[in-house]
């Protein structure tokens, strides 16, 4: 319904809209009942989406051990074809690799499989369209395993100079910034994704 101004003689024209009135001259944006329900419905929503991801991706690793098996070997493989084309000589025996006069034990924590898998699951819960999800699942998940090779490539420089800091350096440095690494690459997945909408 329009608000309409009486003129003298019974004319009516439309009233002017004034700053602050409610009407198009600078009003103030009106709010959707609901909005911060929505809100906490779309972030509910995510939560679980990636909860229920995360459980199927430790489900597969649990009940198929091969998948641990193929990320050790992988890693193994990377770490080789790095050391070698630095010109580092390389002696591999099963899981233990042996470079600058030291040598490293790869298990599957030494890999990047766990934290490529939150990662997945965190970009395959966010509601957008599943061919905009598949490049942010395939540059992710590369952008880890590199910086696993670093990683893994730096705990040889610490054993070789620092030994006594070894524990520290891996355990707690180390495993902190692959955290932050997996929330800071989600992050910005996240900003190019609401920045194309």
């Amino acid at each position: 319904m329009k608000h309409r101004a009486n003129r003298p003689g019974g004319a009516s024209v439309p009233a002017r809209a004034f700053p602050g009135h409610g009407g198009v001259g600078g009003s103030a944006p009106v709010r959707q009942p609901g909005g911060r329900a929505v809100s906490n419905r779309r972030v509910f929503g995510f939560v679980l989406r990636f909860c229920v991801f995360w459980a199927l991706a430790l489900a597969l690793v649990s009940q198929a051990p091969v998948v641990e098996r193929w990320a050790v070997g992988a890693t193994l493989a990377s770490l080789v074809l790095t050391l070698r084309l630095a010109s580092v000589e390389v002696l591999l025996m099963g899981n233990l690799l042996h470079a600058a006069n030291t040598g490293i034990e790869i298990v599957p924590d030494c890999t990047p499989l766990m934290p490529t898998l939150v990662f997945w699951a965190a970009v395959a819960a966010f509601p957008v369209p599943w061919r905009r999800r598949v490049p942010g699942l395939l540059v992710g998940g590369a952008a880890i395993w590199v910086f696993n090779l670093v990683r893994v490539l730096a705990l040889f420089g610490v054993l070789v100079w620092m030994p006594q800091h070894f524990k520290f350096v891996h355990v707690y440095l180390w495993q902190t910034g692959t955290l932050l690494v997996v929330c800071a690459l989600f992050v910005f997945w996240v900003r190019h994704q609401t920045a194309r909408a």
